[in-house]
């Protein structure tokens, strides 16, 4: 060990000896790349599209230097630890000192290797390609004091920016000319638009997808090209599309659907003898039956006898048949019934491979709990696909945990009964709406589902209580375009209750109402909907918003109401015994800016607001918020933070008080590449929770507005992540630098000490 400290010491002084001078191994006759001087734009006209070619040649143009902040082309750190690693380490044939080279050193960035004359032409080709055809890009190299050193300026002279002048499609057979008039409102070019290439190549796909909806089977976008004039009329471009010479006679006709055949196989080269006609198609398969209902799969293929051929039925029944999960081979294959030039008739063979029809799986895990209860945990998971013939999907999950005692002030002596909790989860789902009594002609962007779900949590609480949970549900789900889900629970009941409990827990009820009620044994009728925004995949920077609004009681309450009982009426019942009834709606918005290729900056908001009403003064204690923890406010660990200023005393279990009826959570994280598959990340996070109506038993935990600031729990923090792959494994350590409640220290960093404003948290995937 003393060998190993002295020789990790003495690495660290040669390193620090080699950052005396970063240009060290700089070769004679170049220069180390510090950075871009700011791009000068001249002779421009600001707009939308100035904007946008601006972007583009700010990426073209852009070379990070050794020591980047933030994946800048312009900002270095001024501490360049890697570079001093290379310079110091990379000549060396030592093991370790190669080792130290790889993972830790970064070589110097040459002007020579930034190619300025490269970047140059293709940032003219950038212009050219948005319409600035007469634009030039030049650049000069800046030699630092150090001459070693050396930055780069360029200048961009956009100069004029030509338009759109006419539009003309021709060459065209009589009906797709048709087809291009009818539809010259969903074009993408336009007269007097900017000329810009991308466009272009969006209308060359408008057109080809246009054609193939409409019976074009074998019709592709580049068998169309643009001839562009830019004399005729100084400054502008008359533009045609023409169709191309020598296109295929097959491309140039439509084609109708003919023979419908499908093939239900278990495996990839099953030889099928058995068949049976359905909707004018043919399904084929070995047995007594198919393994698959025929209804099921000819619904979900958008093909008829004699129809016109449409890719966009193509696509939409590719991604029904997918979204089903049943088959782990989709083969549609088109074929013409004859060769004659005449045949306009495609026969389709789709060809279905079953997936395997059962999934078992096993899952362990550690749980630490800020309970002071550390255990261990197993699921056993069994899944039947298709289970019914109908596409259904049937899983059943047993899970339990055990823990014992580690010492925890608050939570009660274990010496003879230790904490556990197990529970079974059984679940179906349809992949359809199941509508009784309804028949919905709706057109969905993927396959929509039905899920219901019925499940019991037993936990029991050493030296406290044991306690059940009984569940079920009913959810719809399904997508309406490729950025937005919609997810309806028109019924979801649970009941809450009390198996036993001890006298210690009892005398802490009394002594606290809130807790009392909120753990009182009850129904909750609930009624929920959820809306899940994601950004297109192909975008830098997406966003991901979730907004869930969800109510209890409210419709059970109506019906008292019809019965003669006044809205609030306490005590009202359902099964003898009191339900719930509450307003939730809780947000969660995340955006990702990507700086690098392989860094990210990603900010976070969870927003959340509960009020319980008319049979109900608070809500069931499941439903109430909490922060801290691995997912929250990574300084704090969970439930130890509000609700406000509230702190809850010595003797008491704070981790089942400290819960609101109004959440903010805000993280801002930094994610960024270190070696292999490991990244490291620092982040901030701000919050709380808040109570909504004052509470005799929780001092300070009601929100109020001017106290806000004070109230929000401020932590910071590094973290490292490893992707194995299927799931990532986070490590994050928080360190707490305001607390919301008097500590005893005064002013806004009031962290007692620093041992005493820590949180290691060990998780799975990213936390948000």
């Amino acid at each position: 060990m003393n060998k190993l400290f002295a020789y990790t010491i003495s690495t660290l002084c040669i390193a620090l000896l080699a950052a005396c001078s970063s240009t060290s191994k700089i070769p004679e006759g170049e220069q180390l790349y510090t950075g871009l001087k700011k791009i000068k734009y001249v002779n421009y006209t600001d707009g939308d599209h100035f904007d946008e070619t601006k972007e583009e040649l700010d990426a073209a143009l852009a070379a990070k230097p050794n020591g980047s902040l933030f994946g800048s082309s312009y900002y270095r750190s001024p501490i360049q630890f890697r570079l001093w690693m290379w310079n110091a380490f990379s000549d060396s044939e030592s093991k370790m000192r190669k080792w130290l080279t790889k993972n830790f050193g970064k070589a110097p960035i040459l002007m020579s290797q930034v190619n300025p004359e490269l970047r140059t032409s293709v940032a003219e080709s950038v212009l050219k390609n948005k319409g600035y055809f007469r634009g030039k890009v030049d650049y000069e190299t800046f030699t630092q004091s150090n001459p070693n050193k050396g930055k780069i300026g360029y200048t961009v002279n956009m100069d004029h920016l030509f338009t759109l002048d006419s539009i003309e499609y021709e060459n065209f057979p009589p009906v797709p000319d048709s087809l291009i008039d009818a539809t010259l409102s969903d074009a993408k070019i336009h007269r007097g638009d900017p000329f810009d290439v991308s466009t272009l190549e969006s209308e060359r796909q408008r057109i080809g997808t246009l054609l193939r909806n409409n019976g074009y089977f074998y019709y592709q976008p580049n068998y169309a090209s643009y001839l562009a004039d830019t004399l005729a009329v100084p400054g502008k471009v008359q533009l045609k599309m023409e169709l191309a010479d020598g296109v295929p006679e097959q491309a140039l006709h439509q084609w109708y659907i003919g023979k419908i055949d499908i093939d239900i196989r278990k495996q990839f080269m099953e030889r099928l003898n058995d068949s049976i006609t359905r909707r004018s198609s043919v399904i084929h398969f070995n047995g007594k039956r198919p393994k698959l209902r025929p209804r099921i799969i000819t619904r979900n293929v958008k093909f008829r006898k004699g129809q016109q051929y449409s890719y966009e039925n193509y696509l939409e029944s590719l991604n029904k048949l997918t979204a089903m999960g049943l088959f782990n081979v989709i083969d549609f294959k088109f074929t013409p019934r004859d060769t004659l030039p005449t045949c306009d008739t495609l026969d389709l063979r789709l060809n279905c491979v079953l997936d395997k029809p059962y999934d078992f799986y096993i899952e362990t895990n550690l749980t630490g709990k800020t309970t002071g209860r550390l255990g261990p945990g197993l699921s056993l998971g069994f899944t039947k696909r298709n289970a019914f013939r109908g596409g259904e999907k049937l899983n059943v999950n047993l899970w339990g945990s055990y823990e014992w005692q580690t010492g925890h002030k608050y939570d009660g002596s274990s010496s003879k009964v230790n904490s556990y909790e197990y529970g079974l989860e059984a679940s179906l789902e349809f992949p359809r709406l199941v509508l009784p009594g309804f028949r919905l002609r709706t057109k969905f962007y993927s396959q929509p589902s039905t899920y219901l779900k019925v499940s019991f949590d037993d936990l029991n609480r050493a030296g406290f209580f044991r306690r059940r949970v009984i569940s079920s549900e009913w959810t719809y789900r399904f997508q309406t375009s490729a950025t937005s889900i919609h997810q309806f629970s028109p019924l979801i009941i649970e009941y809450d209750y009390m198996l036993s409990s001890t006298e210690k827990f009892d005398s802490i009820r009394q002594a606290n109402p809130y807790l009392d009620v909120s753990m009182r044994n009850q129904f909750v009728p609930k009624m929920r909907y959820t809306y899940i925004y994601m950004s297109p995949s192909d975008y830098r920077n997406p966003i991901y918003w979730e907004t869930t609004v969800s109510e209890a009681g409210n419709i059970l309450s109506l019906g008292y109401m019809a019965a003669g009982k006044k809205w609030g009426t306490k005590d009202k019942k359902m099964f003898s015994n009191e339900y719930a009834q509450f307003l939730k709606i809780e947000t969660d918005f995340r955006k990702t800016w990507s700086l690098t290729e392989q860094s990210q900056l990603v900010g976070h908001l969870n927003l959340g607001f509960l009020w319980a009403y008319g049979n109900s003064e608070i809500a069931p204690y499941n439903e109430q918020f909490y922060v801290g923890g691995a997912n929250s406010l990574r300084a704090f660990t969970v439930r130890t933070i509000g609700p406000g200023s509230y702190v809850a005393p010595d003797n008491q279990i704070s981790y089942m008080d400290q819960t609101g009826d109004l959440k903010f959570v805000a993280n801002l994280e930094y994610r960024f590449p270190l070696f292999g598959k490991l990244s490291g990340a620092t982040f901030l996070d701000a919050g709380n929770v808040w109570t909504l109506r004052d509470s005799d038993t929780r001092e300070g935990g009601k929100f109020e507005f001017k106290n806000t600031f004070d109230q929000l729990a401020l932590g910071t923090g590094v973290g490292l992540r490893y992707d194995i792959g299927y799931f990532v494994i986070r490590l994050d350590w928080g360190i707490a630098l305001h607390f919301p409640f008097d500590t005893g220290k005064s002013g806004y960093f009031n962290t007692p000490s620093f041992k005493d404003g820590q949180s290691i948290h060990l998780a799975i995937g990213y936390p948000f």
